[in-house]
């Protein structure tokens, strides 16, 4: 009889366990950062902030590689990979994103797909190395919108182009965006205090 009980109750335990994960997966995934934002048709990953400097001078900064270890929390550097073909920062230009100084382990390559003087530049990521994620098609874009002479908005996006990600690369993309995001805040927290300090050329 308190074999039998024991059985009941742990199975009971077992339920309740598999229920609160349950719950918790199914939490994280729909408050996650990655998911629908008005105006656009697909999911995506999106942060903004207001900067007080001139527009064309924060899309200066962040067109130019060299600048990457003034504002960003994630990535060591950026080296160009066709500097003698297409100009830094434009369309067909390649750059090796670099977590560490010593340029092992985690890294990834983005292509320049396109560019819209001003307002957009959008990078296909791949070639990623030591990433739990490796996703074809995911996209990045800087988006620029002039508020006045003195400030404008810069936005930061993540999306997969033209094609869908299967099951487990939706779901890791769920999870990853929690830490994709605070990255995207940090380093956009770095791009505004340098440039409204005048410290970006």
């Amino acid at each position: 009889m308190e074999k039998r009980f024991n059985q009941k109750k742990l199975l009971k335990i077992t339920f309740i366990v598999a229920l609160v994960i349950l719950l918790l997966f199914s939490g994280m995934i729909f408050f996650s950062p990655y998911g629908n934002a008005e105006g656009f048709s697909y999911k995506l990953i999106k942060n903004e902030i207001t900067i007080n400097a001139p527009l064309d001078s924060v899309y200066k900064f962040l067109g130019n590689s060299g600048n990457t270890p003034k504002w960003s929390v994630y990535v060591d550097h950026i080296t160009p990979l066709n500097p003698e073909e297409f100009k830094d920062g434009t369309v067909g230009s390649r750059r090796r994103c670099f977590c560490y100084p010593d340029e092992k382990g985690r890294r990834w390559d983005e292509l320049i797909t396109e560019v819209v003087p001003l307002k957009k530049r959008q990078l296909i990521i791949y070639n990623m190395i030591e990433f739990p994620l490796e996703a074809e098609g995911l996209t990045t874009e800087q988006n620029y919108e002039k508020l006045d002479e003195r400030s404008c908005k810069l936005i930061f996006l993540v999306f997969y182009k033209d094609k869908k990600p299967g099951f487990a690369e939706l779901i890791k993309t769920y999870f990853a965006a929690y830490f994709i995001s605070d990255i995207f805040e940090k380093n956009m927290e770095n791009i505004k205090r340098v440039n409204e300090s005048g410290a970006n050329d």
